[in-house]
C-alpha cells in the first residue's frame, strides 16, 4: 500500500492541536505550565510580536505535516501499515527524544519572547517538572493520535489498521 499524504496531512494538522491544547489549557488555569510553542515559533520565524503565536500556530502545524509525513513513511516500511497506534506511540517517543534534544541543544532557537524568559533547556528542565512532563506526554500523544487518525483516514487501511 502506498502512502496517503492527504491522510497524513489531516493525522498531523489534528494531532498537532491536540498535542498542544493541553499545555495552552494548564497555562490558561495557571497550573505552572512556561512553554508557549506557538509564541517560540513565531519568534523563530521572525514575526512581528501582534502576530506571533499565528504565524508559529502555522509554523507547527506545517512542522506537524511533515513529520507525519515521516511517520507514515516508517509506518509503511516497519509496521506495514498494521497496528498503527502502537507505532504511533513508538515514533511519539522517538519524536519526543530528538525533539527535547533539539530543544535543548540550540538554545538561539528560543528568541526573545513576548515575555522575558530563560532558554527552556533539554526537555523544557529549565522551565520545572510540569513542562516536561507536558513535553514528553504531549509527544506521546501526538504518535499515539497520528497512528490512530492516519489509519483512519487513509484511503486503502481498513478500520482495523488504527489498532
Amino acid at each position: 500500500m502506498s502512502i496517503d499524504p492527504l491522510a497524513a496531512a489531516a493525522a498531523g494538522l489534528i494531532a498537532a492541536q491536540l498535542m498542544e491544547a493541553p499545555t495552552y489549557l494548564q497555562r490558561a488555569a495557571g497550573l505552572g505550565v512556561r512553554q508557549d510553542i506557538f509564541a517560540e515559533g513565531g519568534a523563530i520565524l521572525r514575526a512581528p510580536r501582534r502576530y506571533r503565536r499565528v504565524v508559529g500556530w502555522a509554523g507547527h502545524a506545517v512542522l506537524a505535516i511533515a513529520i507525519v509525513l515521516l511517520y507514515a513513511t516508517f509506518f509503511q516500511a516497519v509496521a506495514h501499515n498494521d497496528h498503527l497506534a502502537w507505532w504511533g506511540l513508538l515514533t511519539g517517543a522517538i519524536h519526543g527524544l530528538v525533539g527535547g534534544i533539539v530543544v535543548g541543544a540550540w538554545p538561539d532557537l528560543h528568541p526573545d519572547m513576548p515575555d522575558p524568559v530563560p532558554p527552556p533547556g533539554v526537555f523544557y528542565r529549565h522551565y520545572g517538572r510540569h513542562d516536561v512532563i507536558e513535553f514528553l506526554v504531549g509527544h506521546l500523544w501526538f504518535g499515539l493520535a497520528a497512528g490512530i487518525l492516519y489509519a483512519l483516514l487513509h484511503a486503502d487501511l481498513p478500520t482495523g489498521a488504527a489498532l
